[in-house]
């Protein structure tokens, strides 16, 4: 078994792939105008259940949840200086920000799913480390042998 200091260290590392791959489907799907989201990604490893058990916690922008998550049509419409933000990075007239906003509400926002899209992804790269002679590290053997799963509310839980 490995020693405390050793699987916390095993948990940054993953949690360091984890929010990269986060990064890079944000990316891909053009979710990057101010960047903020991106550089709002980090990790936090908690000890939970006594310690025996730990979760890896996920921080970034509040509407990150939006961006996994979507919006679903005919809901509220989301506040308009967001949308202002968003416009100027974009190169978008500022006085557009609210029939977006309202065409938001109405039309709703398709989720991304980032988190268990990379959750997935890192998952399998470290599945296929292991089953490459000799590629697998001390990382992905501690990881994959006490991994439980990702969590309803989208933190990262290990044994």
């Amino acid at each position: 078994m490995a020693s405390k200091d050793k699987l916390e260290e095993a948990l940054r590392i993953f949690g360091e792939e984890y929010i990269t791959e986060m990064g890079k489907i944000l990316i891909k799907a053009d979710k990057i105008a101010t960047r903020n989201l991106i550089k709002s990604l980090d990790t936090r490893v908690l000890k939970t259940g006594f310690g025996t058990s730990y979760t890896l916690k996920i921080l970034a922008e509040e509407y990150l949840k939006y961006v996994e998550s979507g919006r679903k049509a005919g809901s509220k419409a989301p506040p308009v200086e967001p949308i202002k933000e968003w416009a100027r990075a974009k190169g978008i007239p500022e006085g557009l920000a609210f029939p977006i906003a309202k065409s938001i509400g109405e039309k709703g926002i398709k989720p991304l799913d980032v988190t268990n899209k990379a959750f997935d992804t890192v998952s399998k790269n470290i599945s296929f480390r292991k089953l490459e002679q000799g590629a697998s590290d001390w990382v992905d053997d501690i990881i994959s042998d006490r991994l439980i799963g990702l969590s309803k509310n989208k933190n990262i839980t290990f044994k």
